[in-house]
């Protein structure tokens, strides 16, 4: 190999046969141009991602384990009412991944989502906090005695509480593909990086879960909740910034489109075509080529299965 290229030696059979009958074979140096090769990208990037989950997940961690313990010690919630509330935001977070999810494959793309929900993801931390700061009833009265909190202490908490639900929402759904895109897909060393970068990705979960359940949980019932939850406004923050920091190395994957608003039009377009007659024949079914199908490509044979969707490749044509 020498620079600026790459030199490959290859036996090629010659056409003419030598004047015993023997085959003759002739070396070739083919050069290959440095652009066709496949290069192996390195673990910069993706080692700050990961290093960002571990912050993000010690965030969330942070604010969800002890979350039940401070609404009724205080905010002083009845039992029925906290256990709503932890769940409704619980399915929040959890909801709004699919959300992010659509809105990075159509419109935004990892990059930007991510870059919105850790801002997002800051200012509710930061509400979160101002909030565990404002003096309230002591921990120790008798729940069935203590006055309610003032009305703008709830706001304020539970305002914090749900933009970080949004924000990790948004964050949950798009660091791990951000993560991917940072490996070269036609690479076979890059493709088991990138195995292993999965496998340490949800290590970094385990241990944010880990910290944030014996340090960060300690430090909101011994020492002060405000404390508490200005470790976890640091966590998110530092993720912001570190992610910042590295915009300049990070691959970015231009939108392509979501399945769930291709599934979405085939539901639509199914039900529009109810009253059209199924031809017998699956080959005058229509079907749409997108600009970026090639011609080679090969489609899926029709099937009887889920017949109800073969509406939707109807054509009215009166």
């Amino acid at each position: 190999m020498e620079e600026g290229g790459l030199r490959a030696s290859i036996l090629v059979k010659d056409d003419a046969t030598s004047h015993d009958g023997e085959e003759s074979y002739s070396l070739l140096e083919v050069r290959q141009h440095p652009e066709l090769k496949s290069t192996s990208s390195d673990w910069k990037a993706p080692a700050i991602i990961l290093g960002l989950e571990c912050l993000e997940s010690m965030a969330f961690n942070g604010i969800a384990m002890n979350l039940v313990v401070y609404i009724r010690s205080i905010l002083h919630g009845g039992i029925a009412s906290t256990a709503s509330t932890v769940s409704l935001w619980y399915g929040t977070s959890y909801f709004v991944p699919i959300l992010g999810a659509v809105i990075a494959d159509t419109y935004w793309g990892n990059y930007k989502t991510v870059l919105i929900s850790f801002i997002i993801y800051v200012l509710g931390a930061v509400v979160i906090t101002v909030g565990a700061s404002i003096p309230s009833t002591p921990a120790l009265c008798n729940l069935s005695s203590c006055p309610s909190p003032e009305g703008t202490q709830n706001v304020i908490f539970f305002s914090g509480l749900y933009l970080t639900a949004v924000g990790c929402g948004g964050a949950r759904s798009t660091l791990l593909p951000l993560g991917a895109d940072q490996f070269n897909n036609e690479n076979s060393l890059d493709m088991q990086k990138r195995r292993d970068f999965f496998s340490l990705f949800y290590i970094c979960a385990i241990f944010g879960v880990i910290t944030s359940g014996t340090i960060v949980v300690w430090v909101q019932e011994n020492v002060s909740w405000a404390i508490g939850y200005a470790i976890v406004t640091t966590c998110i923050a530092l993720a912001l910034v570190g992610f910042v920091v590295g915009t300049p190395i990070f691959r970015r994957r231009e939108p392509s489109g979501s399945p769930v608003k291709s599934i979405l039009q085939v539901i639509v377009a199914a039900c529009k075509n109810m009253s059209l007659e199924l031809p017998a024949d699956s080959s005058f079914l229509y079907e749409a080529t997108s600009k970026n199908t090639h011609n080679s490509e090969l489609k899926l044979a029709h099937t009887d299965d889920f017949r109800y969707f073969t509406f939707c490749f109807c054509v009215n044509l009166s």
